[in-house]
This record gives structure tokens, C-alpha cells and sequence, in this order.
């Protein structure tokens, strides 16, 4: 899998990310750089034969006419990516390394991501650094997948089935996990499986390493052929581009949450189910508090990063399918399928609890603590059943928080806001009540 790995692309404000990385992240660089040069010598590999070369020289020419067609969507795709992602090249090097010796395929890789390079190192976040890791993933990832491929019985002629199979699926794992040791390296906070991709991301990454499969039993019949492999990538990564395109769409830019126009499409939807299955949902909205203060103490970049810390805070503590909005300043909404109303206030709880044990570092080294929130509980059908009305009732609920001190969480019923979290610490019902 060609993830280009690229770990802290989705931050290209900071020119010196190396420097000031994390204990661990240089050695594990150097290490991977030195494994990528020493081992097309320490490992035995043939020659290349005069069957090998021009190949290798088809598989160069027809990369490079790939990579300038498709310039400008591959330009914009590293710069929306907020992960390593996948680079369609995988296809000329994983046909590289079921049809010529490792050592060869390591010099095609060389020189296509030279040239990849030559055209996106204008991309604002592009680093050498990251090229010459991308560049070792890659040598390493070829030797492991032609080691299983031997194993696998592939010979000298067109590689078979079980060969393909092993090497295919040993390319993926070893880049995936190569990707993943450097991401987790450089953002420690970050979860191990992230840089691992979406779905749709891991399907281009299989659909490349099918045709790369099948462009690599070419040499031994047409491969004159190999060119027409362009054109399905150009559109394999304009498809891509699309897709991501849809997504950012429906992204707010700052936080990576949703948008308040995708998420109130998510909300009707939601509460029309809830409606016709007689199910619950839940609302939380929250607000950050005293935000204002920290813009004019620390500057607006410095909020920004407070946005950014308190979004994911927010998401860590939701479930996958539910969904998390901003919808304005520093106000977000929480949609909670099927929770009624005592569950989303211990969501809501868990939130405030997160948020206040935040440290944000921004990017100049200033740390930021003594976050808090005010957040307002809503329950369809405990509300009215529209989103606005159930919006509503949470907005109040808020408000409700806001002029009880801040930092609480306050759940709307009947239309009446009540107090969940007293500024004593205890807790009460919403009628009140000790529970």
C-alpha cells in the first residue's frame, strides 16, 4: 500500500515539524532510511535480463506520463490529505516487484517519486524529509512483498496466482504498518489506526495493486500494453479527488467537523426515523466558554488550536455513527441516535469532564488549560419533533448553563431548562432530585 508516507502533512505550517518532533520519530526515520539502502545489497537478487530492463524502462516511461496527466488533481489531493494517503504509483511498483529482481524495482521507485517530486514539491507542506521516507517505505515495503512472493513459489515466469496473492497482501501490510509507526511517532495522541484510511481509500489502494498484478504478467506477452493502464488511473485519482472534494464540502475547515448544513441534513433525517419508529435521539449543544477571552489573550491562531482540541474532544467521547457539527464561532451540536434522555447527559457529562481536562499547545509552545463548556440537552420526542424545535429547546438549555455559572450541563424538558450539574459539583435530576 503507497500511502506516501508522509506523517504531519495535514500541517504545513510548520517548517521545522522534524526538528521539534517527538522523541523516537528521528531514529525510526534513520533506521528505515538505512534498511531501505542496505538491503539491495545484503539481499541476493539476480541480474536484471534484457527482458527486464526495457520493461523496467516501460514501466518508468508510462509512470511518468500518469504523473503528468494527472499534476493538478494529484497537486490538490496532498493538499486536502489530513492523512498519508494513497498514491496511485503503487501500481509501477508493485508490477516492478513481481516481475524484476527487488534491487531493480527500488531504482524504478527512486526515480518516479524524483520525479513525482519535481512536480509537487510546490505543494505548501511538501518536505524532502518526507519524500526520503516515503521513498524508504516503499524500497523496504518491494523486498518484503518479493520475499513472499518467492515463498509463495513465483519462478521466473509470469508470477501465479499464489504468488500475487501473498505479495499483494504483504505490500499492503508492511506499508500500512510502516505508515502507521511514523504517524504514531509524530502524534503520539493520535489513534494507531487513523493513518490507516477510510473504506473508499483502502479500495483505491486495492483497485492499484489489481492493475499493478495485472500489468506485471505483461512483460512475458505485450507489454506495449503497459500504457494503456494510464487512463484508468487518471480517473481512479480524479474519482478520488471527487470524492474527497464531496467530503471537504461537507467539512468545516477549521475543526474538520461537520458543516451545520451537512449535519442538520443528518439531523432530519435522524429525527424523521426517530418519528416513524416511535425511537429517541438526542441533541447536545455546547458552548465554549469565555472563548473571547482566550482570542484576546493569546490570539486568534491560539483559538483556533482551542477549536480544533475541543472538536476532537468532542468526537473522542461521541460514537462512530453519531454526528458531531459546528454551527458557528464556538458553538458545536451533537446528534445521538437512539439515546434518550438520562444517556445523552452522561454523554454530555463525559464531554464537559474531557473538555476540562484539556491542555492546549498551540503553535507558538503556549499551553492553555482551564477549558470549560455549557452544554444544553435536547430529546426528541421529549421536545418537538422538528429540528429546529429540538435545536431550540437545546439553545435554551444553554443559555440556562450559561446564566447558572457556566460549566455544566442543562437538559430541556417540556420546554423548561433544569440544571443537571450544580457549580457544587453534585449532581441532580433534572426535576431536581438526587440521582
Amino acid at each position: 500500500m503507497d500511502q506516501q508516507g508522509e506523517p504531519g502533512a495535514a500541517h504545513p505550517a510548520r517548517p521545522d515539524r522534524l526538528r521539534t518532533a517527538p522523541p523516537g520519530v528521528l531514529p525510526h526515520y534513520l533506521v528505515l532510511e538505512a534498511t531501505a539502502v542496505v538491503l539491495p545489497f545484503a539481499v541476493p537478487s539476480t541480474a536484471p535480463t534484457a527482458r527486464e530492463w526495457p520493461f523496467c524502462a516501460i514501466l518508468l516511461g508510462t509512470a511518468v506520463v500518469q504523473t503528468e496527466l494527472s499534476a493538478k488533481a494529484e497537486r490538490m489531493q496532498r493538499f486536502l490529505a489530513g492523512n498519508p494517503h494513497v498514491s496511485v504509483s503503487s501500481v509501477w511498483f508493485f508490477a516492478a516487484t513481481l516481475s524484476t529482481p527487488p534491487a531493480l524495482a527500488s531504482v524504478l521507485t527512486v526515480l518516479i517519486h524524483g520525479h513525482l517530486w519535481l512536480r509537487m514539491a510546490s505543494v505548501p507542506g511538501a518536505r524532502l524529509y518526507r519524500l526520503t521516507c516515503s521513498v524508504a517505505t516503499c524500497v523496504v515495503t518491494i523486498f518484503a512483498a518479493r520475499g513472499a512472493a518467492d515463498l509463495a513459489g513465483l519462478g521466473t515466469g509470469a508470477p501465479g496466482e499464489a504468488a500475487t496473492v501473498a505479495a499483494g497482501l504483504t505490500f499492503f501490510l508492511v506499508n500500512t504498518l510502516l505508515v502507521m509507526i511514523g504517524c504514531k511517532l509524530h502524534e503520539p495522541a493520535r489513534p494507531l489506526l487513523s493513518p490507516a484510511g477510510s473504506v473508499p481509500e483502502n479500495v483505491l489502494d486495492a483497485a492499484t495493486l489489481c492493475l499493478g498484478a495485472a500489468a506485471a504478467v505483461l512483460p512475458a506477452a505485450r507489454p506495449w500494453l503497459v500504457p494503456l493502464l494510464v487512463l484508468p488511473l487518471v480517473l481512479l485519482r480524479r474519482g478520488e479527488l471527487g470524492r474527497r472534494l464531496e467530503l471537504q464540502a461537507g467539512r468545516d475547515p477549521k475543526t474538520g467537523v461537520l458543516t451545520i448544513a451537512e449535519w442538520r441534513a443528518r439531523a432530519e433525517a435522524e429525527l424523521g426515523r426517530a418519528a416513524r419508529i416511535g425511537g429517541d435521539c438526542g441533541i447536545l449543544m455546547l458552548d465554549l466558554d469565555h472563548f473571547k477571552r482566550v482570542n484576546d489573550t493569546h490570539g486568534h491562531l491560539a483559538g483556533d488550536d482551542v477549536l480544533r482540541a475541543v472538536a476532537g474532544a468532542v468526537q473522542g467521547e461521541a460514537r462512530i455513527y453519531d454526528s458531531v457539527g459546528r454551527c458557528g464561532g464556538e458553538e458545536f451540536v451533537v446528534l445521538l441516535p437512539g439515546l434518550g434522555r438520562v444517556h445523552s447527559v452522561a454523554v454530555a457529562e463525559r464531554i464537559r469532564d474531557t473538555v476540562a481536562g484539556l491542555t492546549v499547545v498551540a503553535a507558538d509552545g503556549t499551553k492553555i488549560a482551564g477549558l470549560s463548556v455549557s452544554i444544553g440537552v435536547a430529546v426528541h420526542p421529549a421536545a418537538d419533533r422538528g429540528v429546529d424545535e429540538v435545536l431550540g429547546a437545546a439553545d435554551k438549555a444553554v443559555y440556562e448553563a450559561k446564566n447558572s455559572g457556566r460549566d455544566r450541563v442543562c437538559v430541556s424538558r417540556g420546554g423548561i431548562a433544569r440544571t443537571v450539574r450544580h457549580p457544587s459539583g453534585s449532581r441532580a435530576s433534572p426535576d431536581g432530585a438526587a440521582w
